[in-house]
């Protein structure tokens, strides 16, 4: 493989690396109903997780901190009941 490409597929990989996922975008393709996995799809790995069991039930929230925005989930076990965007404080 010449160099050219290889230099080209590089460059790509760190111009997707460098895009983030968490926009208002990508804010509002998450639903109340949405399962955990399908919103890990869309935003990625939160960076922060909360919450706990409250008898047979499970709540938590999930947040997600990005260079302009900072998302919250929170779940009732594993089905998405509450979306939050914020702008970053600077």
């Amino acid at each position: 493989m010449s160099r050219r490409p290889l230099a080209a597929l590089a460059l790509a990989t760190l111009l997707l690396a460098g895009c983030s996922r968490i926009t208002p975008e990508n804010y509002q393709k998450v639903e109340a109903g949405m399962k955990r996995d399908a919103v890990h799809a869309i935003l990625g790995k939160p960076d922060e997780v909360s919450g706990g069991d409250l008898g047979l039930l499970s709540i938590s929230t999930e947040t997600w901190n990005g260079s302009k925005h900072v998302i919250r989930v929170s779940y009732g076990g594993d089905t998405v009941a509450l979306k939050h965007i914020d702008p970053v404080q600077k």
